[in-house]
């Protein structure tokens, strides 16, 4: 498997290294996006044969961008692309088998069509290629966006000129950090304008971009960005910014204006292209999305290039990927391979507790090699109760044990868990050394599986509810899990299930957080989660009043900063969670 690594602004050198002196213009791979949007799509990146290669999420499918090769220098100092700079077929198999083993076909977002050509020679009649309009990026001559020459952008000059008439003293800044606060200050009244307008889709989706732009705010100092700024009366009226994607081509990320201020958008898009380096010859300014008054105002400023982009994904993804019944069988061998328990327990779990869909699983040449199962379960805390998963079975073949296949099997599942919805997970770890293994992915020694009652082989399951419920924070057993878990003590000839210790990670932040509030209406607090290497989501700021957790991405300058693991033993300070039964 390939070793992702997650993007951190030192890895700005490294990374632009590849980008800025390759020939790549597309928007997504400029540092200040990689960066400011990682909360939202999980993205890494590695270095595979000597590709800068990337790897994210878009809503719960793994993707990937096309491999970047390694310029090399030349004898003046300056880096040029190798002759033959086509993604080899090694690195392609090396992302197709890394996809695979993550439990996902094979999807490239964002490619050229040079890259579908090369895809089509390594792998003829393999993937389906589809093209993105809605992602095309727009790529503008900077001097055409600063002079705004020709009849064709004639429009564009009168409303420059109409602002100019209206506010003759106006004044252009750069962009620096004493003039963030102001920059948000206008962004947040452009969006509770735009709010007023937009539905719950388009209301998330401003959201998101809010998140992002505070992230470059908040790492300006390690972006490589540059930006500018409109005043009018000593007000700011309009700003923007971007970064480099190449030596020849600047991205603009973000342009906001006081649409109260007439032709303020036209303006500070003709003065930051009149500010940028010569060196600059292209600018890009992003894609339309879709949005139909975005596409006509963008190709209303006459496009040098429309670039195009496409999809790239296996054309029969379902016969190697969704083998149900080959998946599991090996599931079931790589368990009795593993597991010490008798067979009549695992053929009784195998056939109650194990779902398709319960098994997360890293497949390595058509074969599984790493697997676990998520089982749901409530789990009450006070007089709330949210939905966990207790992990369990986690085994990966010894013949691929250190190669990382376990900690990516784990980060699968975290993910996989967030977009189900899932608020925690629990799992008791089988050997001692386990206990620090899975500390480095979050979890801590918060809750306790706890004896069952000795004579729970017998007991009605209202009985059992009524002794769980006695637990003020547990993780309960339904109906017919604690039917399920009856019959395995009856074929192991056991009375009750042991106590023993047991870990918890918090898998969704926000609805963790939420719980906690409505538990707490009279507490007020801010808190900044950070370092979840698995859900780059929960990295964020949450501010706790009257009951309700809200989300932001702006910093709280008093907030509370937890890891991961000590969010959880924040949220359970007051309660310890115990579980029963649980199949270990």
């Amino acid at each position: 498997m390939i070793r992702f690594h997650d993007i951190s602004a030192r890895d700005r050198e490294l990374i632009q290294r590849y980008t800025l002196n390759g020939t790549g213009r597309n928007c997504d791979l400029s540092f200040a996006n990689l960066i400011s949007w990682r909360f939202l799509y999980d993205t890494q990146f590695a270095i595979v044969d000597d590709f800068l290669v990337f790897r994210f999420y878009t809503g719960r499918h793994l993707a990937y961008m096309a491999p970047i090769a390694k310029p090399v220098i030349q004898a003046d100092g300056t880096y040029r692309l190798p002759e033959d700079s086509s993604c080899p077929a090694t690195v392609i198999r090396q992302m197709r088998d890394d996809a695979i083993a993550m439990g996902h076909p094979f999807l490239l977002i964002g490619c050229s069509g040079s890259m579908t050509d090369c895809l089509e020679e390594i792998m003829p009649d393999t993937f389906t290629v589809r093209p993105e309009r809605d992602y095309f990026d727009y790529i503008y001559l900077r001097e055409k966006l600063a002079t705004l020459s020709g009849k064709h952008l004639q429009s564009k000059r009168n409303h420059c000129n109409k602002f100019r008439a209206l506010y003759p003293d106006y004044e252009y800044r750069p962009l620096t950090k004493s003039l963030i606060p102001e920059c948000l200050r206008l962004e947040e009244k452009w969006r509770q304008l735009t709010k007023q307008d937009a539905d719950e889709e388009e209301d998330a989706e401003l959201s998101e971009e809010l998140r992002a732009m505070t992230r470059a705010f908040v790492n300006w100092d390690y972006l490589d960005s540059l930006g500018g700024c409109l005043f009018v009366d000593g007000n700011l009226v309009a700003f923007t910014f971007g970064c480099p994607i190449t030596h020849d081509t600047f991205d603009v990320c973000v342009e906001k204006a006081d649409t109260r201020y007439e032709g303020a958008f036209s303006v500070i898009n003709q003065e930051f292209a009149r500010h940028l380096p010569e060196q600059y010859v292209y600018v890009n300014r992003e894609e339309d999305l879709g949005a139909e008054g975005l596409r006509k105002a963008k190709l209303s400023y006459k496009p040098a290039i429309l670039l195009e982009k496409y999809s790239i994904m296996e054309k029969k993804p379902l016969s190697l990927f969704e083998d149900v019944h080959r998946i599991k069988a090996e599931t079931e061998q790589l368990y009795a391979a593993t597991f010490d328990d008798a067979e009549a327990f695992r053929n009784l779990y195998f056939s109650k507790v194990f779902t398709d869909e319960r098994n997360i699983v890293c497949q390595i040449d058509n074969h599984v090699v790493g697997a676990l199962q998520a089982i749901p379960y409530p789990l009450r805390q006070g007089r709330e109760e949210v939905n966990a998963a207790y992990i369990y079975a986690v085994a990966v073949d010894r013949n691929y044990r250190r190669q990382h296949v376990g900690s990516s099997l784990m980060r699968q599942a975290h993910h996989t868990l967030y977009y189900r919805d899932t608020v925690f997970a629990v799992l008791i770890p089988a050997e001692p050394w386990l206990f620090d293994w899975y500390a480095t992915m979050g979890y801590t020694q918060v809750v306790d599986a706890i004896a069952s009652p000795e004579d729970v082989v017998s007991m009605s399951f209202a009985d059992f509810d009524r002794w769980q419920r006695q637990q003020p924070c547990a993780v309960l057993q339904t109906a017919a899990s604690f039917a399920t878990a009856q019959e395995a003590l009856r074929v192991c000839h056991e009375t009750g299930s042991p106590a023993a210790p047991a870990m918890l990670r918090v898998i969704n932040a926000h609805k963790a957080l939420q719980s906690y509030a409505a538990l707490h209406p009279d507490e007020t607090l801010d808190l900044r989660v950070y370092n979840d290497k698995d859900i780059a989501l929960n990295n964020t700021y949450f501010h706790i009043a009257a009951g309700q957790c809200r989300q932001t991405d702006r910093p709280l300058p008093d907030a509370r900063s937890l890891t991961i693991s000590e969010l959880a033993l924040f949220l359970f300070h007051a309660y310890h969670p115990v579980m029963t039964l649980m199949m270990n």
